[in-house]
């Protein structure tokens, strides 16, 4: 396992309102520290047509503003940045009647130049890993139907049609505090991570998520997840971030091997004009030398 390089990283953030809602409550941000470092943030929020907007937009600001001034180490950043951001919505929320109750989920991923990434979320929006042609879950929903699953109560497919399947039970905002899930994710050269809200998830089958990520680069992967929630109903928000590890495509793979093909073919072609050089010298002097003998006779 080799360092990251947060500079090289590739990413592309798409979100859009869909077919059904009239307001997006969703909203994301990407972040950069004065180290280097970049942090990506989705929030989904939840509370009423302005509420959810406002806990959303609160969120991902307050996220990347203790991201970028925050001197302790990436665990404890993360666990301060979403503690902060529970705290503003909450206040806010007493501030005015109409902003009562809000709140929204949050799911973060640091990328910093160590060996490890770092996930950091609450609530029901996913973080993803793609490798190796195979498309992993990286956190667990907070909510009543996943709760309901790891207890083997209901079944996955259950679940999918569960009528209380929206019913979170940890947010950003909601209570004066908040458990916060931060986990440190060993990353390898050519991992692509989603980070999406449910607007994605609860609406495109995971596989069809896979094949996205396999054949797409992070921009065009963003918009194509987004076109094809719309295309399934748009149902709600949908809000998606695709971030690409430097290395490990099948193109910085290869290339290795191209210039080092290249090289052994150029030593070889050296080889075999010297080769020819000395046999053209030694041609020269056996001409002169019968000349020479034809002479002297």
């Amino acid at each position: 396992m080799s360092a990251i390089d947060p500079s090289a990283t590739d990413a592309a953030s798409a979100t859009d309102t869909g077919q059904t809602r009239s307001n997006n409550q969703d909203a994301c941000g990407e972040f950069s520290d004065a180290d280097g470092a970049r942090l990506f943030v989705v929030a989904d929020g939840m509370g009423g047509h302005a509420g959810g907007a406002v806990a959303s937009r609160l969120a991902v600001e307050t996220i990347g503003k203790v991201f970028r001034t925050s001197s302790e180490g990436p665990e404890g950043t993360l666990r301060a940045a979403f503690e902060s951001a529970n705290e503003r919505i909450f206040e806010r929320a007493q501030e005015s009647e109409d902003l009562a109750g809000m709140g929204t989920t949050g799911v973060a991923l640091l990328v910093g130049e160590g060996e490890h990434l770092w996930l950091a979320h609450v609530g029901d929006s996913r973080a993803y890993r793609f490798r190796d042609g195979r498309l992993e879950r990286l956190t667990t929903d907070h909510s009543l139907v996943e709760a309901m699953q790891q207890r083997g109560l209901i079944t996955a497919e259950e679940a999918a049609v569960h009528p209380e399947r929206n019913v979170i039970l940890r947010s950003l905002g909601v209570q004066s505090s908040v458990e916060v899930d931060v986990t440190p994710i060993a990353s390898e050269p050519g991992d692509r991570y989603l980070l999406c809200s449910d607007g994605l998830s609860s609406v495109v089958p995971e596989p069809e998520i896979a094949a996205v990520l396999a054949r797409n680069r992070p921009a065009a992967a963003a918009s194509l997840l987004v076109d094809m929630a719309n295309q399934r109903g748009g149902p709600d928000n949908v809000t998606v971030q695709v971030i690409q590890i430097p290395g490990g495509t099948r193109e910085e793979a290869i290339a290795p091997r191209v210039r080092a093909g290249a090289a052994s073919a150029g030593r070889r072609l050296a080889r075999m004009r010297r080769v020819a050089l000395a046999a053209g010298l030694v041609g020269v002097l056996l001409l002169a030398l019968v000349l020479w003998m034809v002479a002297t006779h």
